[in-house]
C-alpha cells in the first residue's frame, strides 16, 4: 500500500507552528499586563483606573491582541487534544463546531468589553 501525501494544508503544521508562536507572544503579553496592572496596589484594582487605562487606543489594541491570541492558543490547544483521540469524523466535526462557536462567542464578548469601555 502506497502512502498518499495529503499536503501541508492537512498536516496541522501551521497550527503546530502558530501554537508555539502564540505561546511565546502570550508570555510576553502576560508579563507586560502584570507589570501594567499589578506593579502597585493602586495601578489597576478599581474600575476608574481600568477605564482610564483603556481610554488609550494603544491599550485597547494591546488587550484586543491579547484576547485574540489567548483565544486562538487556548482553543487550538483544546482542538489538538481532541485530535489525539481516535474518534469518528462526525464527532470530530461536532466538537470542532462547538469549539468554533465558543471561540466566536467569547471573542465577541472580549472585543465588546474592550471596545465599549466608557470614556473617563
Amino acid at each position: 500500500m502506497a502512502y498518499k501525501y495529503e499536503g501541508a494544508g492537512t498536516s496541522g503544521a501551521f497550527a503546530w507552528f502558530f501554537q508555539r508562536i502564540t505561546g511565546l507572544v502570550l508570555f510576553v503579553l502576560a508579563l507586560v499586563h502584570f507589570y501594567i496592572a499589578h506593579r502597585t496596589w493602586e495601578s489597576g484594582h478599581d474600575w476608574q483606573t481600568v477605564v482610564n487605562r483603556l481610554a488609550s487606543p494603544y491599550m485597547k489594541t494591546f488587550y484586543l491582541v491579547f484576547v485574540f491570541l489567548a483565544l486562538w492558543h487556548g482553543l487550538n490547544g483544546v482542538w489538538e487534544v481532541i485530535r489525539d483521540y481516535n474518534i469518528s469524523a462526525g464527532w470530530r466535526k461536532l466538537i470542532f463546531a462547538v469549539i468554533l462557536v465558543m471561540g466566536i462567542a467569547i471573542g465577541m464578548l472580549g472585543f465588546i468589553t474592550v471596545l465599549t469601555i466608557p470614556k473617563p
